[in-house]
């Protein structure tokens, strides 16, 4: 999956710029001296960044395993870090996403799988394109930990949106479901006014909690997005009022979870098919 890398302007709340409207509480809790250790096992000795404040915050140089890799003059920034159990119901595991070091076919970044197991972090793999900047953990029935995700890429104008959800095996490898694609072509837009072109985007998406459960359990996910066709002329005039164009329309799909898998639920078909390009895990 891929980060988006030009914010569009549109009627609604665009693309990755919102967060879930519902947090997942944490089972695992988050330590800065696992992501310390973690990114001294990616990141060489006196090539290690660190923010204003102190906290570790890259490499000088590419870490082994992205694309750029020994390459002179590129560096690696993290961008989130997510800890979990991802990998196994037992054992605890840490997500490092970052940027800087991949191409624009991974969209520039990827995300490091580190095993943790009391003071020790273990590197499992890195995975190139799996951008996890923009998720929130929900429960298996197993006891492991998933992610749903915000993903997206953008080239030559043309944007394509998505929420997808990924699962991790012991190996750290990851499996990921493509829940809807919303396509956006408004950045094509050019002189000609006329030049019919598709808006859309995803203003929300929101677990569905389990009654009377564990933080993280959920019965289901919710999307709301948009789409449409219009005229180059009324992308220009919806910048400037942020008044919706009558031709995109708002759209709910739900989907199910039974603490295994998603499913699409029966009465959001229709809302999906609009969307056109699609998977119904």
């Amino acid at each position: 999956m891929m980060r988006i890398l030009l914010v569009l302007l549109a009627w609604g709340t665009v693309g990755l710029t919102s967060a879930f409207a519902q947090s997942a509480p944490g089972k695992v809790q988050l330590k800065q001296a696992d992501i310390d250790a973690a990114v001294r096992l990616i990141c060489p000795a006196g090539k290690i960044t660190h923010d204003k404040d102190g906290k570790t915050s890259g490499c000088r140089v590419c870490p082994k395993a992205t694309d750029f890799f020994g390459q002179p003059r590129i560096s690696w920034e993290m961008r989130a870090e997510m800890a979990g159990h991802f990998t196994s119901a037992k054992n605890s595991s840490l997500l490092l996403d970052g940027t800087g070091c991949d191409a624009h076919a991974n969209n520039f970044g990827g995300t490091f799988v580190f095993a943790v197991t009391g003071e020790k972090v273990r590197l499992l793999r890195y995975e190139n394109g799996l951008i996890t900047d923009q998720c929130q953990r929900f429960a298996y029935a197993d006891g492991r930990d998933g992610l749903a995700c915000r993903g997206g890429w953008m080239g030559q104008g043309e944007a394509d949106l998505t929420v997808f959800v990924s699962s991790f095996d012991a190996t750290g490898r990851p499996t990921s479901k493509v829940l809807i694609h919303v396509s956006d072509t408004t950045g094509t837009c050019g002189e000609d006014k006329e030049q019919a072109v598709e808006q859309g985007g995803i203003s929300e998406v929101q677990f569905v909690p389990k009654p009377q459960a564990a933080p993280g359990e959920i019965t289901g996910l919710t999307i709301k997005a948009y789409t449409g066709g219009v005229k180059c002329s009324v992308v220009e005039a919806v910048q400037k009022t942020r008044r919706a164009p009558a031709s995109v329309k708002n759209y709910t799909i739900e989907y199910t979870f039974d603490g295994r898998q998603f499913r699409l639920a029966p009465g959001s078909r229709a809302a999906l098919a609009k969307f056109g390009r699609f998977s119904t895990p």
